[in-house]
């Protein structure tokens, strides 16, 4: 299993809105939550099917893509997501 919690807006509806995607990755199926507040957001749900291919070979961005792209086709929500920057390794630099 796997966790995704990004930053996203909301661009469908009007003025774009801030919100929470969070989404749990699993062998055969995910399931995410698009939240903007308490009365206002949405679910949506994949499992592996013959028609979908599956999502377990995708990279992280593939698999938020398909995310996004499943939730404007089955719940018409368009939203943005935040990418996380890899953070750069820090180099041992040490004095001799």
């Amino acid at each position: 299993m796997k966790e995704y919690e990004r930053q996203a807006t909301n661009i469908n509806q009007g003025l774009p809105t801030q919100a929470r995607l969070k989404v749990i990755r699993l062998p055969t199926s995910w399931y995410a939550v698009i939240w903007e507040n308490q009365d206002r957001y949405a679910s949506v749900s994949q499992d592996r099917s013959d028609r979908n291919g599956g999502h377990e070979h995708l990279t992280d961005d593939e698999f938020l893509g398909r995310v996004q792209l499943v939730a404007s086709f089955v719940q018409g929500i368009d939203f943005l997501y935040d990418a996380v920057v890899p953070q750069r390794k820090k180099r041992d630099r040490r004095t001799h």
